[in-house]
């Protein structure tokens, strides 16, 4: 055997599991195509929301606790700030309208700690935001901001101080399954693995077996970033990481880590893609231009022009749930 486990892909997911297996087993090896912490996968623009009240379901609350501990321990070990939850996280929406009564059922069946903000206190809290009549808002004080650059290199730093390989540039071209083991074809050659986990996001669909693939779907992630008029209104220290759903808009965002621009995302909803190889990353001029309006209109204190901007893989299940094949 070329080792006990591989894993295909250091991005989001991969580079934990890498981190979590080399920590209880030996002969562990990574395999990336590009390098970690790439832009061209579902882990690049920066950083991530990261929400302990969770519209989504009341199932995620364990899950999620789990996650909060170890984004923690990854920290400490590693020295690196990977999760700021120093401002919390903040959530908009219209009052009574489903995304509000479905956060609200959710959360208020977890032991999470929330605090709800009616119209008036989320305007004098958080005035960069544009409300309508009908906004009210939601603070969670366990939310906050993932660095995911930060996260995967030191999750991949922490595996390799464990033992684990990493190759990067790595193209894997087949998976052949036996009965006792798996056998990888890297740029020419066949390796052999006693288990292989498959985590490339919207690359996994090139390996995957079509009994499995069919279930899943590609997805064109877009993000944007724009200009603050006044970098100290934008700050991780002011404006925390925020999701909204109010009267059809649909938008999150992250504060400006680079002392000037906020991440966008959300205005424009993911698209499906066919095949990953021929996603387009740019923006087309009407994306940009229906970005631009939103932020024009419910985020005043940024200039309505976008200044950067970049598209995104990533795989969801047909339903939108998590998905775990063994």
């Amino acid at each position: 055997m070329d080792g006990k486990i591989a894993v295909i892909g250091l991005g989001t997911i991969g580079s934990m599991i890498l981190w979590r297996t080399s920590l209880r087993t030996e002969g562990v090896v990574g395999f990336e195509q590009f390098h970690p912490a790439s832009d061209n996968t579902a882990v690049g623009g920066d950083t991530r929301m990261f929400r302990m009240a969770y519209r989504e379901g009341a199932e995620y609350s364990a899950l999620l606790a789990e996650s909060e501990k170890l984004w923690k321990e990854l920290s400490s070990i590693s020295g690196q700030t990977v999760l700021d939850q120093n401002n919390g996280a903040i959530t908009i929406g219209t009052d009574h309208g489903d995304y509000v009564e479905q956060f609200t059922k959710s959360a208020s069946q977890t032991e999470i700690p929330f605090d709800r903000l009616a119209h008036d206190r989320l305007e004098q809290t958080y005035p960069q935001h544009r409300l309508l009549p009908s906004d009210i808002g939601f603070f969670d004080p366990r939310g906050g901001l993932l660095r995911t650059d930060l996260a995967v290199l030191s999750a991949i730093e922490q595996a390799k101080i464990n033992g684990a390989t990493v190759h990067s540039s790595a193209q894997i071209e087949r998976i052949i399954p036996h009965e006792t083991y798996v056998e990888i074809e890297v740029d020419g050659k066949r390796l052999s693995f006693e288990k292989v986990v498959i985590a490339a996001g919207a690359w996994s669909q090139n390996l995957i077996p079509e009994r499995y693939s069919k279930w899943l779907k590609s997805g064109r992630i877009l993000l944007t970033w724009y200009a603050s008029r006044n970098p100290k209104e934008f700050s991780a220290d002011t404006f925390p990481a925020f999701m909204r759903d109010s009267e059809g808009l649909h938008m999150w965002g992250a504060p400006a880590i680079d002392g000037s621009t906020v991440k966008l995302g959300g205005i424009v909803p993911p698209q499906e893609i066919l095949r990953i190889s021929e996603m387009d990353r740019d923006l087309s001029p009407e994306e940009i231009d229906r970005c631009n309006k939103a932020v024009e209109e419910f985020l005043p204190g940024l200039f309505p022009t976008c200044v950067r901007s970049k598209a995104y893989p990533d795989l969801y299940s047909m339903d939108n749930n998590p998905a775990l094949q063994e």
